[in-house]
């Protein structure tokens, strides 16, 4: 019976070797284990990570776990079966790659290449990743996002453009990877400014035009009679000032120089525009 035991143990020992030669670097053996019954041999309550159960009960608790041997592991925290190891997983899909070595204790811990992302949560398989302006279409494809639409965010759908409110425009149109951007008219505000401004400058030409003109009129109407009485100051005595047709309404009738009526007149003209220069 000891001699049987030894060949286990050396079997065991040597399986070890192998496997530690082949990449597997955890520990062998029985980690946890308790008396049996006919307190000779020990029961194993846990191995060491990565070596499954060989023996439930035995005298010599390093023969009672077995490393998994390469490409196979055994997760202590997951699998049910202590007595089985798995095959590590093969990271051979499109767009796949090895993040993490499959260890004796742990399975292969796949990634996806560049342009492509993990389906779900253990990444089984990748699928192709959708840029801006696209959207995922199902089976690891992409569309463009249709009229109307945008994805400004990679492998996201597509949302629809915003809508201005009514005191707003489109001022940037939308694309299928860019929102609109809404915003005031920038001319509305000036444009209104600027026919205020006009309105009010005509409405001052106007009223500067009736006002100045009637008064230049009567200047110019005051200038011209003033000259023609100069010059009928300068006529000789007696004499009558004889007027052209365009200036009749200016001429007064003439008497000779020292009447009462000249006197008359002269002496008005004085008070209400003062005296000529001689």
């Amino acid at each position: 019976m000891d001699l049987l035991w030894r060949m286990k143990l050396l079997y065991g020992l040597v399986l070890a070797v192998l496997v530690l030669a082949e990449g597997h670097s955890e520990e062998s053996g029985c980690m946890d284990w308790e008396n049996s019954d006919n307190l000779k041999d020990v029961c194993c309550k846990k191995c060491h990570p990565g070596n499954r159960l060989a023996h439930e009960c035995g005298p010599d608790p390093m023969l009672l776990c077995a490393p998994c041997e390469n490409d196979t592991f055994i997760d202590a925290n997951t699998d049910t079966n202590r007595m089985i190891c798995r095959r590590c997983y093969q990271c051979t899909g499109g767009g796949m790659r090895v993040k993490e070595k499959c260890t004796a204790s742990r399975d292969t811990v796949c990634g996806c290449s560049q342009g492509y992302r993990c389906a779900n949560d253990k990444c089984s398989h990748c699928l192709k990743e959708c840029g801006k302006g696209e959207q995922p279409a199902g089976r690891g494809k992409c569309e463009p996002c249709p009229p109307g639409m945008y994805n400004d965010k990679i492998h996201q759908p597509c949302v629809n453009w915003t809508r201005c409110t009514p005191d707003h425009q489109i001022i940037v149109p939308g694309s299928s990877s860019k929102d609109v951007i809404c915003g005031l008219t920038p001319h509305t505000e000036p444009t209104a400014k600027s026919d205020a401004d006009s309105m009010v400058t005509v409405i001052l030409i106007i009223f500067g035009l009736l006002c100045v003109t009637p008064v230049a009129t009567i200047l110019i109407l005051e200038w011209r009679r003033r000259k023609l009485t100069h010059k009928e100051r300068k006529q000789p005595g007696g004499a009558t000032q004889t007027c052209g047709p365009e200036e009749v309404s200016f001429c007064f009738p003439q008497q000779e120089h020292g009447s009462s009526s000249q006197s008359s007149v002269e002496s008005l003209l004085s008070q209400s525009i003062g005296p000529l220069e001689a």
